[in-house]
């Protein structure tokens, strides 16, 4: 999926979403975007190149909810909240793998990490056993499909 039609879905999604309310504090979109200095101090500290449509994504509308999918800011806005390096420095310390989104049930969605580069392809990490499986092509694809429930 390319960002245009992405954007397309996402806009359909916000317009559908207009006149409906929210709990006071919720926000359905947060977009705590990152800068490139972000990113590319993940990705130093990672030791992982992050797939393009994700970094894009990542600056255009950043982490926090993304209407049906929690994605993980690159860095946090306090001292207590989660973001991309204190999850995968803490999680997935020497694994080959970069989690952005929890499933909710101490699984992750991210990226599998071969010689150093993450996959375009999004896969789900299973906490109990380590599995890794596929899940989606793409990033954009996984977001329209899980976020913004493409398809569905």
């Amino acid at each position: 999926m390319e960002f245009e039609e992405f954007e397309t879905h996402l806009a359909a999604a916000r317009a559908k979403r207009a006149g409906l309310s929210s709990p006071e504090g919720f926000e359905v979109f947060e977009g705590r975007a990152a800068s490139e200095e972000d990113l590319l101090a993940a990705e130093g500290a990672l030791h992982a190149q992050l797939p393009d449509d994700y970094k894009e994504f990542m600056q255009r509308h950043g982490g926090g909810m993304f209407l049906f999918l929690d994605l993980l800011p690159i860095s946090g806005s306090d001292g207590q909240e989660d973001d991309l390096l204190k999850v995968n420095l803490r999680e997935f310390a020497g694994v080959d793998f970069v989690a952005v989104a929890p499933v909710g049930t101490g699984d992750w969605w991210g990226f599998s990490v071969i010689d150093g580069r993450c996959t375009d392809q999004v896969n789900f990490w299973d906490h109990e056993d380590g599995r890794v499986q596929f899940e989606a092509d793409s990033f954009l694809g996984f977001l329209a499909r899980e976020g913004l429930r493409v398809g569905r």
